[in-house]
């Protein structure tokens, strides 16, 4: 149920800062809060595009803001929790939000603390944004946040706004000059991809048609790039006609790099969720018979995803790819050529796209994760026909979970042949990180 907004805030940082919470303290991922709340508040598109770019933002930079309050700050722990994120809000727009003037953001924040707090807090919050204020440039510098004793990973963690245990990890498996590419590339704004359904007859003349918009940078085939920020005029209407899909630039390459045109039929997408790979290869024709995923809610969705692209569904399966399929399974009478294993992974690849996911996963949980991951790998391998071909594929960027997951497979099926391993190359553009590798059974 979506909570009242707060009167004593205006109404997008109302909303954005219920959304933080639920995502913070609930564990909630970020899109869903974030579409619920603004489903079932009223509140002007204008207000909508505002809380949307404070709840992106802020979980983007939270660390960083933190660190800046907390050179004026004795001991930010004992701030009450809603007064430090109504904060961190007014500070996120002070420092990256242009159009609102900082006296603005100022006024609403400390008018807040003072009704829902007490004067005396409500004086402290004016006192840290001002000073906030008067860093001017050295808001931006990494090193104005350095302290006493702060480690390099420490400092870096603080500044990208990522928990350090990950960027330790980076470090050790990537060093210190590739892990900064992938800290800053986490921190930008995701640019939009979409996909042109090419089943329409008309689909290449709109592919021409957004090419030449204005707005685009960048078309690949059937998918087109737009900056962050940027999309076509006609957006929503496109994609509820079944013209064009949300699609990354990013996933579009890393399919491609999968050699979809050569895959055998039948091809089974194992772990398809709402389809989104799915209709993607059937939009070129790749004969993606079968289609399996452990929720029903997302297989229920891959069928709404058939009637908006006016395609037929392939059968869909609820059952985990981890275990044995059932007696009378499909999968046992015609065995697939072809598996995509587009495996549940840390989706470290996707932190523009999705900045919650830091604060999210626990390496406990990224253990369990590649535990599931080996375990795919070894059910699908056992059903695939003699010959095929096992597509694994990931959106993190984790050694552990890509090579070392492939090279532990090869060790223990040292007569699978190792076909072509793949990954989004770190000056990419694109903003997101995906791996591949194909692996042909003898």
């Amino acid at each position: 149920m979506a909570r009242s907004k707060d009167s004593a805030l205006p109404p997008a940082r109302s909303v954005a800062l219920e959304v933080i919470s639920q995502v913070l303290d609930k564990g909630r991922d970020v899109q869903a809060a974030l579409d619920y709340q603004l489903n079932n508040q009223k509140i002007t598109p204008q207000d909508s595009a505002l809380c949307t770019e404070l709840v992106y933002g802020y979980l983007r930079f939270k660390g960083r803001i933190e660190a800046l309050l907390g050179l004026f700050l004795k001991d930010s722990s004992k701030l009450p929790k809603k007064a430090a994120s109504v904060m961190g809000l007014a500070a996120y727009e002070m420092l990256y939000l242009d159009r609102i003037p900082v006296y603005a953001s100022v006024d609403w924040c400390v008018g807040y603390v003072k009704k829902r707090f007490s004067l005396g807090l409500g004086k402290l919050t004016n006192a840290v944004l001002r000073n906030l204020d008067r860093m001017g440039e050295k808001a931006h510098d990494m090193e104005s946040i350095r302290t006493k004793d702060m480690s390099d990973i420490a400092l870096l963690a603080a500044w990208h706004s990522m928990p350090e245990w990950i960027v330790s990890s980076w470090m050790d498996a990537y060093g210190e000059e590739r892990t900064q590419i992938l800290l800053a590339n986490a921190q930008k704004h995701a640019p939009l991809g979409i996909r042109v359904n090419r089943t329409f007859e008309a689909a290449m003349d709109l592919v021409n048609e957004l090419t030449n918009d204005g707005k685009s940078i960048e078309t690949i085939g059937y998918g087109i790039l737009y900056p962050a920020g940027s999309q076509p005029a006609e957006l929503k209407t496109m994609i509820n006609d079944g013209l064009i899909s949300r699609q990354s630039m990013a996933s579009q390459e890393v399919l491609r790099e999968a050699l979809p045109e050569t895959w055998e039929a039948p091809v089974w997408d194992c772990c398809c969720g709402r389809g989104g790979k799915t209709y993607a290869l059937l939009e070129q024709d790749v004969d993606v018979v079968f289609a399996s995923d452990t929720s029903r809610k997302r297989l229920l969705g891959m069928r709404e995803e058939a009637e908006r692209l006016a395609m037929y569904p392939p059968d869909s399966l609820q059952m985990s790819a981890a275990m044995p399929p059932k007696k009378g399974s499909p999968l046992l009478e015609d065995p697939p050529a072809t598996i995509l294993a587009d495996v549940p992974c840390s989706g470290f690849g996707t932190l523009s796209r999705r900045p919650d996911v830091r604060y999210h996963r626990t390496t406990e949980g990224i253990s369990d994760l590649i535990e599931v991951q080996k375990e795919i790998m070894e059910n699908t391998y056992s059903l695939l026909r003699k010959g095929g071909l096992l597509v694994y594929m990931t959106c993190t960027i984790n050694p552990d979970e890509n090579e070392k997951q492939v090279q532990a497979f090869l060790e223990r099926h040292p007569e699978v042949k190792l076909e072509k391993e793949w990954q989004t190359p770190d000056d990419s553009t694109y903003g997101e990180y995906f791996y591949v590798a194909l692996l042909r059974k003898p």
